[in-house]
């Protein structure tokens, strides 16, 4: 076991434990690590990281949000580009699904750790909502400003968009697809919203 560098500020010390737990989740899965094999693989007592970490379900709420925040990022991305909002709000969804997917691929135990924070961190849950519902409420925002879309309640219309793409985002669901027919199913559902909020003559 190597020990870590001792050297290291806190915030570098808790992305390394985050890593190490983040491998063993992904090989072994949530409930089947122990904080003393993620200590071990950092190369610190399970003293020290009961230190930084209080429990394993705090690893793995530090976990999604680090997932969260990344996710975010490359959707803020797309809000950025200089392109009409239904360009927008499709290349929004599909860049969600591919996140989601992509997570699937690479994490097969993803629904162990989801599972589990559903159950005990329903306030993560909500974050987790309330940021993309933030990011989709600025794209229906732009929409209404530039094209007359006809969202009366933005934010409350952002978390009902959110609800309807539940297939697109929940990996126990999704593994029932593969990514060209979960791709075919959105773009379907995005016509759709797209139809409801054209301005009515």
């Amino acid at each position: 076991m190597e020990r870590y560098d001792k050297k290291l500020d806190k915030g570098a010390l808790m992305e390394l434990i985050l890593d190490a737990a983040d491998a063993r989740f992904r090989l072994y899965g949530f409930k089947k690590t122990a904080m003393a094999e993620i200590a071990d693989d950092v190369g610190m007592s399970t003293a020290n990281l009961y230190r930084y970490f209080p429990s394993k379900i705090d690893i793995a709420e530090a976990f999604a949000l680090r997932c969260f925040e990344e996710k975010e990022k490359a959707l803020a991305l797309v809000n950025k580009l200089d392109v009409p909002p239904e360009e927008k709000l499709q290349g929004f969804a599909l860049e969600m699904l591919r996140y989601n997917y992509q997570q699937l691929q690479n994490y097969p135990t993803i629904n162990d750790i989801i599972t589990t924070l559903c159950a005990k961190k329903l306030a993560l849950v909500q974050r987790k909502r309330d940021g993309e519902a933030a990011l989709l409420a600025d794209i229906l925002r732009a929409g209404v400003e530039q094209v007359n879309w006809q969202c009366d309640d933005i934010e409350q219309a952002s978390k009902t968009i959110l609800a309807t793409w539940v297939l697109f985002s929940t990996p126990t669901f999704m593994q029932t697809f593969d990514e060209i027919e979960l791709e075919g199913l959105l773009t379907n559902v995005i016509d759709l919203l797209l139809n409801g909020l054209k301005e009515r003559n």
